[in-house]
C-alpha cells in the first residue's frame, strides 16, 4: 500500500509525475521512430532524398514552435496550476494521434500541420511538467527520484518498440488506436499531481539574463546547464533519427527498429543500476567521458564501413550508454537552480532550458534538411547523411565535455561553502 505523506517521494503526485513521463514517452516513441518510419516509405522508390528533408523539417517547425511556446506559458505558468498545461498538452498530443490516424496515407503533404500541434502539445505539457516536478519532489530525493524514473522511462522502452513495430507491420492504424489509450491515461494522470511546495515565482526573461550576466561568476553552474542543454539538443535527438533513418534504410521493417530498441534499451536498464550502485557525489564525472569516447568510437565505424554490423553496434552501444548522460543532465537542469537558492526563477530558469534545447534541436533539424537536399542533388546517395553524421558525434562530444565542466563546478562551489561555513556550522539548504 503506497503511503501518502508530504515526505514520501513516491506518494501520488509522485508516481503521477513518473506515469506522465512514461506515457508522453510512448508518444515519442511513436513520432521518433514509426510516425518518422511511415514518412521514410512514404516516398517514390527514387531514394529517401526528399522523406529526409521532410523529416527535417517536421523537426525544425517542431522545435521552433516547441520552444517559442515557453515564451508565451511563462507568464501564465506562475498564476495558474500547471497541471493544466499539462492536460491541454496531452489532449493536443492526442490531437497529433488523431491527425497521423486520417492523413496517414498522405503524411507528406501534412508534415508542418503536424509538426506545429506536435510542437504545442509537447511544448505546453513540458513546461508545465518540468514545474510540476520541480516543485514536487524535494533536493534530497533529486538523485534517487530522477534515477528511479529513468529507469522506469527506459523500461517503457523496453515495451513499447517491438510491440508498436509488430503492429505496425501488420497495420499502422493498430498503433494509432494503442496511442487513443496512452494519451487518454496521460490526461487522467495529469490532474493527479499536486505540488508539495509552491515557489513564489518570477517570469522576467531579460531581467533574469541581466541578473545573471551580472552575477555570471557565482551562477556558472547554471550557464553550464543551458550550454550543455544546447549540446544535448543538437546531438542527442539527431542521434535518435539518424539511427531511425539507419535502420530502416538497412532493414526496412518497423519490427526490427522496435527489437534492436527494445533489446539495447533492456541492456540500458542495467546500465542504470550500475550507476545507481556506484554513484557517489562527486564521482559521476568518471561515467561521462568513456560514454562519449565509445559513442564516437562506433560512429567512426560506421563512417569507415557502413553497414548492418556497424550499424547495430552504433545502436547498441548508444542505447545502451546514453542514459547515463540523459540521467545527469536531467537532474542538474532540476536540481542546479536550487542548489543556487534560485526558487523563484524556476520559471525562467526552465524557458532558458528549452530555449537552449530548442537551438541545438534546431540546429540537428538544418543539418538532416542540408544533407537531404545535397544527397538529392547528387543522386539520391547518402554522403551528406554522413557528413551530417560526424559533425554530430563532435556535438555529442561537446555534450559530454559540458556536462563534466558543469560537474566539477558544482564540486568546487560545494567545497567552497562548506570550507566558508565550517567554523560557523551552518548546513546549507536547498528547499
Amino acid at each position: 500500500m503506497i503511503k501518502k505523506t508530504r515526505n514520501s517521494v513516491f506518494d501520488l503526485s509522485g508516481i503521477s509525475i513518473i506515469a506522465c513521463d512514461c506515457l508522453q514517452a510512448v508518444v515519442c516513441i511513436f513520432i521518433d521512430l514509426f510516425f518518422i518510419s511511415k514518412i521514410l516509405k512514404s516516398g517514390s522508390g527514387d531514394g529517401i532524398s526528399s522523406q529526409i528533408v521532410s523529416i527535417g523539417l517536421f523537426y525544425a517547425i517542431e522545435y521552433l514552435v516547441l520552444s517559442g511556446s515557453y515564451a508565451f506559458t511563462g507568464y501564465a505558468l506562475k498564476k495558474i496550476n500547471k497541471s493544466i498545461f499539462v492536460s491541454i498538452g496531452s489532449i493536443l498530443l492526442a490531437v497529433v494521434v488523431i491527425l497521423v490516424y486520417f492523413l496517414q496515407n498522405n503524411l507528406m503533404t501534412f508534415v508542418p500541420l503536424i509538426a506545429v500541434v506536435y510542437g504545442m502539445g509537447f511544448g505546453l505539457f513540458s513546461a508545465g511538467y518540468n514545474g510540476l516536478a520541480t516543485e514536487t519532489i524535494s533536493s534530497k530525493h533529486q538523485v534517487k527520484f530522477f534515477a528511479v524514473k529513468k529507469i522506469m522511462f527506459q523500461a517503457v522502452y523496453v515495451i513499447f518498440p517491438i510491440l508498436l513495430g509488430l503492429f505496425a507491420d501488420i497495420d499502422f492504424s493498430i498503433v494509432t488506436y494503442i496511442m487513443f489509450g496512452v494519451t487518454f491515461l496521460l490526461i487522467v494522470f495529469s490532474f493527479l499531481i499536486r505540488p508539495k511546495k509552491k515557489f513564489q515565482q518570477s517570469f522576467d526573461i531579460p531581467k533574469f539574463t541581466k541578473y545573471m550576466w551580472q552575477n555570471r561568476k557565482q551562477n556558472k553552474a547554471l550557464w553550464l546547464v543551458y550550454l550543455q542543454n544546447f549540446f544535448r539538443g543538437a546531438s542527442y535527438d539527431c542521434f535518435t533519427t539518424l539511427i531511425t533513418i539507419l535502420v530502416i534504410s538497412t532493414f526496412n521493417t518497423n519490427t526490427s527498429l522496435g527489437m534492436f530498441q527494445s533489446i539495447f534499451t533492456a541492456c540500458s536498464l542495467l546500465t542504470m543500476f550500475l550507476y545507481l550502485k556506484f554513484y557517489r557525489k562527486k564521482r559521476s564525472v568518471i561515467f561521462i567521458a568513456p560514454v562519449i569516447s565509445l559513442v564516437a568510437c562506433t560512429v567512426v565505424a560506421i563512417l569507415s564501413a557502413t553497414n548492418s554490423v556497424t550499424i547495430v553496434l552504433f545502436y547498441g552501444v548508444y542505447a545502451t550508454l546514453n542514459v547515463i548522460l540523459m540521467s545527469v543532465s536531467d537532474s542538474r537542469r532540476a536540481g542546479v537552480v536550487r542548489f543556487l537558492s534560485l526558487h523563484s526563477h524556476i520559471l525562467e530558469s526552465n524557458a532558458l532550458s528549452e530555449f537552449s534545447l530548442g537551438l541545438g534541436r534546431i540546429l540537428g533539424s538544418l543539418l538532416l534538411i542540408f544533407a537531404g537536399l545535397f544527397d538529392g542533388l547528387i543522386g539520391g546517395g547518402t554522403i551528406f547523411l554522413k557528413v551530417a553524421l560526424g559533425i554530430v558525434v563532435l556535438l555529442y562530444i561537446m555534450y559530454g565535455l559540458s556536462l563534466i565542466w558543469l560537474e566539477k563546478t558544482l564540486i568546487k562551489q560545494d567545497e567552497e561553502f562548506r570550507k566558508a561555513h565550517l567554523e560557523e556550522n551552518i548546513v546549507k539548504i536547498e528547499d
